[in-house]
């Protein structure tokens, strides 16, 4: 796997996106002490929202490999950690009666930079 094939842009996505895997285990929601949500139990559009981004990045680094499952990886990138993007940031809003743990916020900041580079390298492909 040579990652140097990809440009800077996709690059910052799959750090993203590696980012957001480890950023999952962090605690999301709950009361320090008491309880704790790691973003694997953080509830449908939370999960579904880091596993986009996370899909983005193998996509780019299945590319990196010269073994790219799709034909526009940059289309489906960008789909794909907007996507996600959108999932953290509509968790982060209807969030009712848990309080928002630091988690939570570096996810939606890791999907927002994610989908950005994404969208730049769309850009630059079109």
């Amino acid at each position: 796997m040579d990652l140097s094939k990809l440009s800077q842009n996709q690059q910052l996505t799959v750090g993203a996106a590696a980012a957001m895997l480890l950023i999952s285990f962090f605690p999301w929601f709950g009361v320090s002490g008491i309880i704790s949500v790691n973003g694997w139990s953080s509830g449908f559009t939370g999960v579904v929202g880091f596993i986009l981004v996370v899909a983005a990045g193998v996509i780019l680094v299945m590319e990196a490999m010269d073994n790219s499952p799709v034909s526009s990886p940059a289309e489906i990138v960008f789909y794909l950690a907007a996507g996600g993007f959108a999932l953290l940031i509509l968790r982060i809003i209807f969030t009712w009666g848990a309080p928002r743990r630091f988690g939570l916020f570096l996810a939606v900041i890791a999907g927002g930079v994610a989908a950005w580079s994404a969208y730049q390298n769309r850009l630059d492909n079109s």
